[in-house]
This record gives structure tokens, C-alpha cells and sequence, in this order.
């Protein structure tokens, strides 16, 4: 780091970094910061854990304070001891003792000391002139993009939101750690893999085969699930969503609660009515052609009251929207993770979504492209799973051949992105042996293809189909039930 130095034109000297020379318009509380640094230095044992947790050096503002904050917690973390001489010596070592004003500003903090038991508001006030700081040169940054890009609203919005939600999760958490720290939490979820080897480390998928090859639905990830136009895509995707949505884990209680895991769907090509028909239909055991045609008796229909009671309960969060951008849908999905706090997020179907960018223009593999990187980007910011569904092209059914990766539609960045590429296919054909039509409450075995599986192995996986209850089982499970 360049250090201002004291200007030529004077010869009296001025310390370079006084917080005196500092425009007082700037954000930012020198009082406080002398408060956080002097309770360091002289309860480092009691305060500095608390302090390098919450703040990093960049929170202060008046530079002398960065480099004396930055040289408390390296003295501290290698174990030396902390006073006036030690954190000196590491700044002249450093040949920032002169910049820094070292060691009269050192000798400065402790007179200025009194009590390390405020300390935490002391490092609340730094921390919230940062965020100020952060949030003001965010504004800056958004005047100009609506400068550079008038006419982009979409994408100026999207950059807004963006830029706020970056200054409101520093506010959270610290983003940056040490490879100590790391290597710890490392070690650390090891031993929990091993102590908890026969639970699911993610969001059950409700099939048994591919929760023991995935360890469920993890966060951060993005998973493609992928097929042709009418292979029931939707249908398995509902069917994740209800067996997310039944009963979570408690580690607290050690226990199953209910109901279940947050869900977010995003359905661009049906709407919210037509979904929850399918899902009550699916949860109910209940023929979805009967309900549509009003064939219902009094027996049924209770029983799709009761069921449609508990469904009330879930924690599932729906939007029909059409012709969505990917930054309206960024946009949304940060919205709903905020005030539902959701666990999964589903969007059915990526090609349906658009991008209103210069690049994507007339380039429909450009633009798919940047949708594909849009959706891995939000699932790393959201820190969720996503499950987005994706057509696959005719060249698998010319060829009368299980689908591969090569078979996703319009871009091959949605396999470069993905961190699990799901093919979902039929086994047999609709008509049977005799050509004729298969009866509409037919159990038809499908195959799910784990074609791509970043952090875990690639298979096959047997599951049924239910056509009168739109719904997917496990094989294992349906057994049970008959």
C-alpha cells in the first residue's frame, strides 16, 4: 500500500496521516477506531478475536489506522506479545513507522484507553461508517452506470440491486478468510460427514439411489435438469420441490420436523394454479383428470381438503411471470430469498428466460450463455441450490438414443456451468405391445441420467412415473406402498 506522504510546500512538518487532514464530509468515526485499536493493544487476549472477527482492515478509514489494526492482528496470530516497542518494531520492519506516526500515535491509543468492556459498541460504530462508505460509493457507481447505459434499464436495475445487496450482506459476514481458518472448517465438516455417515448432508431429492449418489441438493449449486418437450419435467421437479417441502431435519432436536425446506418455483410457461393443481393432485394420490373434469365423490374431495390444509403450511413461494429477463429474475429470487427465507429455488425452463444485454443481442447462444452464467452466479450469491429445467434438441430422438450432454439445447455453457446435468428420458414408448394408446393411469419406468456431477460420480437411476398423479417414485417406495 502507497502511503500519503506531507506536502514539500511547508516546512513545518505534519504527521502524513493525521486524520486532521482528512475532508470532513467522509464518512467515517476517528474517535471510534482510536476506541478499537487502544482496547486492542491493551486487552489484545480479550478483544482482538472479537474485533478481526467482525472487522477487516479496509472498515477504517484513516490509513495510520488500517496498517496499526493490520500489524495488532498479525502480532496476535503469530503469538508475540502486543505494546507500544512490539507494534512499533513491526511497522518500522515494514518502513511504515514514519507514515504511520509510530510510536507517538501508539502512545496515543493507550493514554486514550479506558475500558475494553465497550469495545463492542466501539467496532459497531466503525463497522456501520464502513457500510456507509461502501453503500456511498455503490450510489456513485449506479449514477454512472445509468449514465453509461440509459437506454439498459433492465440491466441497470440489475446492477443496482446487485451493488446494494453486496453492501448489505458486508454488513453479515466477512467474505475474506484465512487458509487457517478454512483448513479448519475443512477438518471440521470431515468429522461431521463421519459422525453423521448415514444422514443426508443436503435437501433430500426423495429418491433414495440419487440422494446416495448427490448427498441431496447442496448449496451454491446449480442443477440442470434437462429433457424433451413432454418427458416430465416438470412433473419431477414438483416432485423434488414436495419432498423438500414435506419434513427437514432439525439438528438441534435431532429430529424430522414439518414442514419442510423452503421453495422457491419460478414457472414461466404454467401458472400458479396449474402448479398447485399438479402438486395437490401428486400429494393427494388423486387422478388430476378426474379433478379437471368434476369427477370427484365426497370421499375424494375430503381428502384433497385435508391435504390442500396441510399444504397451506408449506413454505413455498410461487411466481408465474412471463417473459422474465434474467435480471428480473436475479432480482426477484433476491427478493424472495429475503422475505422467505428459501432454501431451493426452481425455474422452469431456462430457454424461456431472455437477456436484454448488448452481447445477447441476435446471438441466441450468447445470450444463453449469459443466462446460464446469471443462474450459477445467483446460486453462489444466494448460497442455495437451483434447479433450473432445460430442453434438450431433437437430435437424441433422430437417433433414437438415451440423451447426452451434447443434446442441450442452444449453448454448451449450460454444461460448462452446471454442477450436475440431470437427463431425464423414458424407457419404453407411450403405445404398448399392440400400438395401442397406454391407459392414462399407467406406472412407466423412466431413467435419470446423472450425465455431469461436479464433486460426486455420474449414473443411472431407475424411477417410475405416475401419469394419473402427474407425479414421480421411487421405485423402492412404491414398492413399499403396494
Amino acid at each position: 500500500m502507497i502511503l500519503p506522504v506531507p506536502s514539500s510546500s511547508t516546512k513545518k512538518r505534519r504527521p502524513a496521516l493525521s486524520s486532521d487532514a482528512l475532508a470532513p464530509t467522509v464518512l467515517y468515526s476517528a474517535e471510534a477506531e482510536k476506541a478499537v485499536l487502544g482496547c486492542m493493544m491493551a486487552q489484545p487476549n480479550e478483544v482482538i478475536n472479537d474485533a478481526t472477527e467482525t472487522l477487516s482492515k479496509a472498515d477504517f478509514f484513516v490509513p495510520a489506522h488500517q496498517e496499526i489494526f493490520d500489524a495488532l492482528r498479525e502480532l496476535y496470530n503469530s503469538a508475540q506479545a502486543i505494546d507500544v516497542m512490539t507494534v512499533h518494531q513491526y511497522l518500522t520492519d515494514r518502513k511504515l513507522a514514519e507514515a504511520v506516526g509510530s510510536p507517538g500515535i501508539l502512545g496515543e491509543l493507550l493514554v486514550g484507553f479506558a475500558t475494553h468492556l465497550n469495545v463492542g459498541s466501539y467496532i459497531r460504530i466503525v463497522k456501520d461508517k464502513s457500510l456507509l462508505r461502501c453503500l456511498q460509493t455503490a450510489c456513485s457507481s449506479i449514477v454512472q452506470e445509468i449514465a453509461d447505459q440509459p437506454e439498459a434499464v433492465s440491466t441497470v436495475l440489475d446492477h443496482a440491486e446487485s451493488e446494494i445487496f453486496k453492501v448489505t450482506n458486508m454488513g453479515l459476514t466477512n467474505s475474506t478468510q484465512t487458509a487457517k481458518d478454512e483448513i479448519r472448517a475443512a477438518i471440521e465438516l470431515i468429522e461431521n460427514f463421519q459422525k453423521n455417515k448415514n444422514r443426508l448432508k443436503g435437501i433430500g431429492t426423495g429418491f433414495k439411489k440419487l440422494d446416495e449418489l448427490t448427498t441431496g441438493w447442496q448449496p451454491g449449486d446449480m442443477v440442470v435438469l434437462a429433457a424433451r418437450p413432454g418427458q416430465g419435467k416438470t412433473a419431477l421437479a414438483l416432485t423434488f420441490a414436495r419432498r423438500a417441502l414435506e419434513q427437514r431435519y432439525d439438528e438441534a432436536t435431532d429430529a424430522w420436523k414439518k414442514p419442510g425446506y423452503g421453495v422457491g418455483i419460478f414457472s414461466l410457461e404454467m401458472t400458479n394454479a396449474q402448479l398447485m393443481l399438479r402438486m395437490l393432485a401428486a400429494t393427494c394420490s388423486e387422478s388430476l383428470q378426474r379433478i379437471r373434469q368434476g369427477q370427484l365423490d365426497e370421499h375424494a374431495l375430503q381428502k384433497l381438503r385435508l391435504g390442500a390444509g396441510d399444504m397451506e403450511e408449506w413454505p413455498l413461494y410461487l411466481d408465474d411471470s412471463s417473459f422474465l429477463t434474467i435480471n428480473q429474475l436475479r432480482g426477484k429470487a433476491r427478493r424472495m430469498k429475503q422475505r422467505g427465507n428459501i432454501d431451493l429455488l426452481i425455474i422452469d425452463y431456462l430457454q424461456l428466460l431472455r437477456s436484454e444485454s448488448a452481447q445477447a443481442k441476435d446471438n441466441r447462444q450468447n445470450e444463453v450463455a449469459e443466462i446460464s452464467r446469471g443462474i450459477k452466479a445467483l446460486a453462489k450469491e444466494l448460497k442455495i441450490p437451483i434447479i433450473i429445467l432445460a430442453q434438450l434438441n431433437r437430435k437424441s430422438e433422430e437417433a433414437k438414443a438415451e440423451p447426452a450432454l451434447h443434446n442441450l439445447r442452444e449453448s454448451g455453457a449450460i454444461e460448462q456451468d452446471a454442477d450436475m446435468v440431470l437427463l431425464l428420458h423414458r424407457v419404453e414408448q407411450e403405445k404398448d405391445a399392440d400400438g395401442n394408446d397406454r391407459p392414462h393411469d399407467a406406472i412407466m419406468p423412466y431413467i435419470l441420467n446423472i450425465a455431469k456431477q461436479r464433486n460426486g460420480p455420474t449414473d443411472r437411476v431407475d424411477i417410475l412415473f405416475q401419469a394419473q398423479y402427474t407425479r414421480f417414485d421411487d421405485p423402492l417406495r412404491h414398492e413399499t406402498r403396494t
